[in-house]
């Protein structure tokens, strides 16, 4: 009979070298540095350890000696996602969950090489905390006519500027190294496309809430 955990908080940390060599290692490498007792997972992520949480202990702050001592054992740039404490079975699955998020987004955001919490995500950890079909679902939802071409990428770019330059064509411009012609051409075709009033707020917090999905996925499954 198991015992029961679900009075027990877990954390999960996922780590990652910036080689592929470094990632076949990394398990024996993890194995030998933690506690017997902590599960060892390997993903196509990394490779994952899921351990009962101390209390008064910070998880990102533990998390970081663990990656160091990783660190000097294979040489490599070695990046670590955590998440949690979460409690119970189910809750130490869905921190194993958001760590390997952690790394495969935290990586592109914040660069290898350090420790990075799922919490640090930002906007991300909303989109992330949903089912990947959900989230799918929700990016061709919105941005629809945008997605169903190849031949669209500048127009999601040109829109991704917009919306963190606060809606400023001018902003946008420098940003892009282009005409203020060519962003409002492209501003037109965009509404044009998707029939979206890019004045409004609640419509313009969807539309980059659609696009975080949008390379919220793609950083998983790059």
């Amino acid at each position: 009979m198991e015992a029961d955990t679900s009075d027990r908080a877990y954390v999960a940390i996922t780590f990652a070298g910036r080689r592929r060599s470094t990632n076949v290692a990394l398990r024996d490498v993890v194995a030998r540095v933690v506690e017997p007792e902590t599960k060892v997972v390997r993903s196509p992520r990394g490779v994952t350890v899921v351990r009962e949480h101390q209390p008064r202990l910070d998880p990102r702050a533990e998390a970081e000696k663990l990656r160091l001592r990783v660190v000097s054992e294979v040489g490599d740039d070695v990046t670590a996602g955590v998440a949690g404490p979460k409690m119970g079975a189910a809750g130490a699955h869905f921190a194993l969950i958001q760590s390997e998020h952690a790394v495969s987004v935290g990586r592109e955001l914040h660069g290898h090489g350090r420790t990075i919490h799922f919490e640090e995500l930002g906007a991300f950890c909303l989109v992330l905390n949903q089912s990947f079909t959900d989230v799918e679902a929700f990016a061709q939802r919105t941005l629809g006519p945008l997605l169903d071409s190849g031949t669209n990428e500048d127009l999601i770019d040109t829109l991704e500027s917009y919306l963190r330059n606060n809606g400023s064509p001018n902003a946008v411009a420098r940003q892009m190294y282009l005409h203020r012609n060519t962003v409002r051409h492209r501003l037109r075709r965009i509404v044009a496309l998707i029939g979206a009033d890019l004045d409004d707020p609640d419509t313009r917090l969807t539309l980059q809430l659609a696009i975080l999905s949008r390379r919220a996925l793609e950083q998983i499954a790059s």
